[in-house]
C-alpha cells in the first residue's frame, strides 16, 4: 500500500522536466571549433603569403606581384642594314626585313661591329630560305628569331656574347 500511495503522490505532482543540455557542451562542441576555423582561415588569407615566405622561403606560394621574374640587363644593339632578297619558291616576289642583334656588353658590341657582313650573310641564309608565309605570320616569329640566335651565335668567342636577335621591320609587297 505504501507503494501505492507513492505512486498516487508522484501522479499528483507534475513530472519533472527532461534536463537541459548544458549550452556549456553545445558551446564547446560546435561553436568554439567553429571559430577556430573561421580564425584560421582568415589568419591563412590575409597574413598566407608572409607566413609561406617566412616557414618556406617563399617557395610555396607567395603574392604574385612581389615575385620578381629573374631581371636580363638588356645590352648594347647593333641594327644592321635591312635585308633586301628574293623569297624562297618565288623568284618575282622579294621581302625587306630589318634585323638587330643585342649582345652582353659593350666589348661584344665592337666585336659584332667587326664581323658585320659575316651576320648579315648568316641571316640572309636563314631568311632568305622562308617563304611569304611563313615571314607574315606572327606565330612563326619566334622560330625565326630562335633560327637567326642559333646561326649567329657561333660567330662569337663566347657562346653568351649574343643575348638576343631582334626583327624590327618585315615588308613583302
Amino acid at each position: 500500500m505504501a507503494d501505492e500511495q507513492e505512486q498516487l503522490e508522484q501522479a499528483d505532482e507534475p513530472p519533472e522536466p527532461p534536463k537541459k543540455k548544458s549550452k556549456l557542451k553545445l558551446i564547446i562542441l560546435v561553436v568554439l571549433p567553429l571559430v577556430l576555423i573561421l580564425g584560421a582561415g582568415g589568419t591563412v588569407y590575409l597574413f598566407g603569403d608572409t607566413l609561406l615566405k617566412g616557414y618556406f622561403g617563399g617557395i610555396l606560394g607567395g603574392n604574385k606581384a612581389e615575385v620578381k621574374k629573374k631581371e636580363v640587363a638588356i645590352g648594347p644593339i647593333l641594327t644592321l642594314e635591312p635585308f633586301i632578297f628574293n623569297l624562297s619558291g618565288n623568284t618575282a616576289r622579294f621581302a625587306k626585313v630589318s634585323v638587330a642583334v643585342g649582345v652582353k656588353d659593350p666589348k661584344g658590341l665592337e666585336e659584332a661591329k667587326k664581323m658585320v657582313p659575316v651576320l648579315r650573310d648568316r641571316a640572309l641564309v636563314v631568311l632568305s630560305g622562308k617563304t611569304a608565309d611563313v615571314l607574315t605570320d606572327v606565330a612563326s616569329r619566334d622560330t625565326i628569331k630562335k633560327e637567326l640566335y642559333e646561326s649567329l651565335k657561333g660567330l662569337f668567342k663566347t657562346g653568351d656574347e649574343l643575348q638576343s636577335v631582334y626583327i624590327t621591320d618585315i615588308i613583302i609587297p
